[in-house]
Formats: structure tokens, C-alpha cells, sequence
């Protein structure tokens, strides 16, 4: 029964969490930061995504810091890339 339990537990490690963290390995945060959002995007049909996670869970989602996440939103806002506030980032063309 434990070996089953411990084989399903690593099953869903490998196939589940495996896709998530290998998405954003060995991505720079910007990379990072862009494909979550052009997923949101693709999924809410907009240039405007209303951000169903707070900023820590997306920065935890990305493996960084929120200051990390912070910090870059700022750089993208001043480079033209996007609008942002708390609620909401918008995707600049």
C-alpha cells in the first residue's frame, strides 16, 4: 500500500509539478513573466488580463521573490511593454 501511495505520489511529481517548474527553468524572469501572462491572455481573450493570483503567489509561481517580480514589472513598464496595477496588467503592442 505504501509503495503504491509513494509511486502515485511520484507520478504526479514528475508528470503535474514536472511541467509546471520545467515551463519556467532556465528563463530570465522577463521570459518568465511574459509567458504567464500570454497564457493569461490566450485564456481571457484580452490585452488586459485581470490577475486571478496575488503578486507574491505569481512571483512564488515563477520561483522568485515578489520584489524580483515587482522589480521587473517596473522595467517592462518603463521599457513599453505593459501597464499595470495592482489588479491588472495590460499588454502593450
Amino acid at each position: 500500500m505504501c509503495q503504491t501511495i509513494a509511486f502515485l505520489l511520484f507520478l504526479y511529481v514528475k508528470l503535474i509539478l514536472g511541467s509546471r517548474i520545467q515551463h519556467y527553468v532556465g528563463k530570465t524572469i522577463r521570459e518568465c513573466v511574459m509567458a504567464y501572462l500570454e497564457h493569461e491572455r490566450q485564456k481571457q481573450n484580452s490585452n488586459k488580463i485581470l490577475l486571478p493570483i496575488t503578486k507574491k503567489a505569481w512571483a512564488e509561481r515563477i520561483g522568485v521573490s515578489r520584489t524580483s517580480l515587482s522589480r521587473e514589472l517596473a522595467k517592462m513598464r518603463k521599457d513599453g511593454l505593459i501597464l499595470y496595477d495592482a489588479k491588472s496588467v495590460t499588454l502593450l503592442d
